[in-house]
C-alpha cells in the first residue's frame, strides 16, 4: 500500500477498506510516514467524512494498537459512562461508587481537562495521595474488590489515539464526527465494559453546541459500540450553564463527595443529583439489572439514601491511596480563600449564560489549562450560584470566587459578568435532559 494513494482516494471521497485504514493507523504510530502526510489524511477525512464501515474500521485499528482489558471474569456486569465534557461536570465522582453500590463493576479510564472543560483526573488529584496510575492487572483487581476504580489512560491503552489526537489538535481537525467517534470508542472499548452510557452534552459550554450535530455523533457512537457487542445508550444533557454550583477541582470534588452522603440526594444541587441518578439508572437498566427506567431509578435512590453508595465511595478512595476525612465538611481537601463575591447589578431574571466563558474564568484563576502541560492551582475555584430562569435582586450573589490572588479573582469576575445575560421579563428555565438515543 501507499500512503499517497490512500490520501488521494479519501480526498476524492472514495471509501477506504479496513486494510487501508489499518495501514494508515499503524504506519503513523510506527513513524513509517511523515506527520504532514497524516495531517493531509486527517484533513481529507474532515472534508469528505467516513462511512459507518470506515468509522468502525478506524475505531478497530486504534483499539487494536494497544492492550484490551478482559473484564469477563468480573463477578458482576461491567459498565462505564463517558461524558463529552463541560463546566462543573463532576458526575463521574458520584456515578462510579453509586453504580457500584447498585451491583455494577465500573472500570473507568478518565482524562484531564483542557481549555474550558474540567477533567476527572484533575479533580481526583485534589485528594491527597490519590493514585491515578497503576498497571492493568491491579486496576481490574481493584475494580472487582471495590466495585469501581478511576485511573488515567496508560500508554498501553489505544496508544494510536494519543498520537492521532495530538495531530488533530494542531491541524484543526478535532471537530470531526468519525474522528471523535473513533477516539472515544477505542478507549472505552479497550477498558472492556459490557455497557457504555454516553452523556452527550450540548450547549455553550460543550464541544457540541448544536443538538442536531450532537445526534449525528450519538448515532455514530451507538453504531460502533453495538458492532463491537456493547450495550449502548446516549443521554443528551444541557450544558448552557454550569452543572451544580462548584467549578474548579477541590471544590468540585468536595461538592461531589458531599452529594453522595445519605442525605445528599435532597440537599445537593438539584441538577447534579438529577443527572447523576438518571445516568446511573441508565447503566443499571441497559446492563440488565432492572427491566425499566422506573425500577432502575428506585434501585439507584435506595443505594444513595441508605448510605451504601457513600460507603463504596470511601472504600474506593482508600483503595487508591486517597486520604479524606468523611467527618469534615470539606473532607480535608484544600480550597483557596474567598477572594471576591460578584453581585447582580440589577433586579432582573438570568436569561442566558455563555458557559464556555464561565469555564475559562477558572483559567483566569490558574485552575484550568489552555495548553495540555499547564500547571494547575487545584485550590482555586468558583461557586456559580443561580440558574437560568432565576429571579435576582440587585446585590444578590452571582458567584463566589476562591483564589489567593485578588487581581486574578477580579479578571475572573469580569469575565463571568460579561458571560451572563439578564432580562427584564421572566425567563424560562432550561431542561436538563434534552433527548435520548439507543
Amino acid at each position: 500500500m501507499n500512503i499517497l494513494e490512500i490520501i488521494e482516494a479519501k480526498k476524492r471521497g472514495r471509501e477506504l477498506s479496513a486494510g487501508q485504514i489499518e495501514y494508515v493507523v499503524n504506519g503513523f504510530t510506527s513513524d513509517a510516514f511523515a506527520d504532514y502526510q497524516m495531517s493531509a489524511f486527517l484533513m481529507a477525512v474532515w472534508f469528505r467524512g467516513m462511512t459507518p464501515e470506515e468509522t468502525s474500521s478506524l475505531t478497530g485499528a486504534m483499539l487494536h494498537s494497544g492492550e484490551e482489558l478482559d473484564t469477563s471474569g468480573m463477578s458482576g456486569p461491567t459498565a462505564d459512562k463517558h461524558s463529552t465534557g463541560g463546566v462543573g461536570d463532576k458526575v463521574s465522582l458520584l456515578l462510579a461508587p453509586l453504580a457500584a453500590a447498585c451491583g455494577l463493576k465500573v472500570p473507568m479510564l478518565s482524562g484531564r481537562g483542557l481549555g474550558h472543560t474540567g477533567g476527572t483526573l484533575d479533580k481526583l488529584e485534589a485528594v491527597p495521595g490519590y493514585r491515578i496510575h497503576m498497571d492493568n492487572d491491579e486496576f481490574l483487581a481493584l475494580t472487582e474488590k471495590t466495585g469501581c476504580a478511576i485511573i488515567g489512560q496508560s500508554g498501553s491503552i489505544a496508544p494510536a489515539d494519543g498520537r492521532i489526537y495530538a495531530m488533530r489538535d494542531v491541524t484543526a481537525t478535532v471537530d470531526c464526527v468519525p474522528l471523535i467517534t473513533a477516539s472515544i470508542m477505542s478507549k472505552k472499548l479497550a477498558a472492556g465494559p459490557g455497557t457504555i452510557i454516553i452523556d452527550l452534552k450540548t450547549g455553550s459550554g460543550a464541544f457540541m453546541d448544536d443538538l442536531t450535530r450532537a445526534r449525528e455523533l450519538a448515532a455514530a457512537l451507538v453504531a460502533v459500540g453495538k458492532l463491537y457487542g456493547r450495550r449502548m445508550s446516549v443521554v443528551f444533557s444541557d450544558m448552557d450553564q454550569p452543572l451544580g454550583v462548584a467549578v474548579g477541582h477541590s471544590n468540585e470534588t468536595i461538592e461531589a463527595f458531599a452529594a453522595l452522603r445519605p442525605d445528599g440526594r435532597r440537599s445537593a444541587p438539584e441538577d447534579l443529583v438529577a443527572l447523576t441518578e438518571d445516568l446511573v439508572a441508565e447503566m443499571v437498566r441497559v446492563a440488565g439489572l432492572e427491566p425499566d427506567r422506573p425500577s432502575a431509578l428506585t434501585r439507584v435512590r435506595e443505594a444513595w439514601d441508605s448510605g451504601r453508595a457513600f460507603d463504596f465511595l470511601l472504600a474506593w478512595i482508600k483503595a487508591q491511596d486517597g486520604v479524606i476525612d468523611p467527618d469534615r465538611e470539606d473532607f480535608g481537601l484544600k480550597v483557596a480563600p474567598l477572594a471576591l463575591e460578584l453581585e447582580a447589578p440589577n433586579d432582573a431574571w438570568l436569561s442566558k449564560i455563555n458557559c464556555r466563558q464561565v469555564g475559562l474564568s477558572l483559567a483566569d484563576l490558574g485552575g484550568a489549562r489552555l495548553q495540555y502541560d499547564d500547571p494547575l492551582d487545584l485550590t482555586a475555584g468558583i461557586e456559580f450560584l443561580p440558574k437560568i430562569g432565576d429571579k435576582l435582586n440587585r446585590g444578590d450573589i452571582l458567584a463566589k470566587i476562591y483564589c489567593t490572588n485578588k487581581s486574578k479573582a477580579q479578571a475572573a469576575s469580569d469575565r463571568i459578568l460579561s458571560a451572563v445575560t439578564f432580562s427584564s421579563e421572566a425567563a424560562p428555565a432550561n431542561a436538563l435532559i434534552l433527548d435520548r438515543m439507543e
